[in-house]
Order: structure tokens, then sequence, then C-alpha cells
């Protein structure tokens, strides 16, 4: 019997960080404040924005 330790095999590949806050919020091309995706319009100028795809 060894009395050394195997390194544990990963079964699945590690994925990349993914940052679902930096995703959810998009500037407000006319005072450049982030605003959340779903809005249509900046809460802190009243400026419409535009829903991308």
């Amino acid at each position: 019997m060894s009395r050394h330790r195997a390194r544990p095999r990963r079964l699945f590949r590690r994925r990349p960080a993914d940052d679902l806050l930096e995703r959810s919020f998009r500037t407000c091309p006319r005072c450049s404040r982030d605003v959340h995706v779903f809005f249509d319009e900046c809460r802190h100028c009243g400026g419409a924005l535009e829903i991308g795809a």
C-alpha cells in the first residue's frame, strides 16, 4: 500500500469567473451613471435608455 497521497482528479473543467452583478448594469449615455438593465429610463437624470439585445 502506497504511503503518498495522489492528487485528486478533476472531473469537470473549471469555468471562468462570471460576474453577474457586473452584467446587470449598463451606463447611462447622458449622465454616465450605472443603471440596471431592466430599466428603460435613467433614475438619476430621467434620460431614455436604449434597450440592447
